[in-house]
């Protein structure tokens, strides 16, 4: 199937959901990521890693990075990426869980997944299915609004059936 690429949010979706985070992973081939690399950015042969985590730890307050401009003003030439855990792991090819410890630096970032598109959407199926949600395939060839709201009161299909519901998904992607 299609590798998809995710951001973190894709977790808090799962999360909401009470997705097992191993058995999806398990289901869909998904391997984790800590963030997204651009490859010739700016320019042919640069490369950056857009982590989904922060970079250096504030102190008093104060966003590290205005210490770290302090350092490069007195000649520290350290990059400011190095400041960055998430980065410097994918750069060394290593993930760690994060922590609930806010005083840990593995509390400052995130991650997400790269997997299987077709066998998320399986997985997502199976899952809803097992907890009673009513899927119907058919050509939808129109839909009856709520005079009040505004909202999808129903759907007839191609075969004439018509759908009465309170959430509606449009599951056809591009077209």
């Amino acid at each position: 199937g299609v590798g998809e690429a995710t951001v973190p949010a894709i977790r808090e979706f799962n999360h909401r959901l009470g997705v097992d985070e191993p058995e999806f992973m398990r289901q869909t081939n998904a391997s984790i990521k800590s963030g997204i690399q651009f490859e010739n950015w700016g320019e042919p042969g640069d490369s950056y890693i857009h982590t989904f985590g922060y970079y250096g730890q504030p102190i008093n307050d104060v966003p590290f990075q205005h210490f770290w401009l302090k350092m490069r003003e007195l000649g520290d030439d350290t990059s400011f990426n190095d400041y960055c855990m998430p980065h410097v792991a994918s750069e060394l090819g290593r993930f760690a869980f994060p922590t609930n410890d806010p005083a840990s630096v593995l509390s400052r970032y995130f991650y997400a997944f790269h997997f299987d598109a077709t066998l998320y959407a399986q997985y997502l199926r199976g899952w809803a299915e097992e907890r009673g949600v009513d899927r119907t395939e058919g050509k939808v060839v129109d839909f009856t609004l709520d005079g009040e709201s505004g909202f999808i009161e129903s759907i007839t299909l191609e075969s004439g059936e018509i759908i009465e519901g309170d959430l509606f998904i449009d599951c056809s992607g591009n077209r």
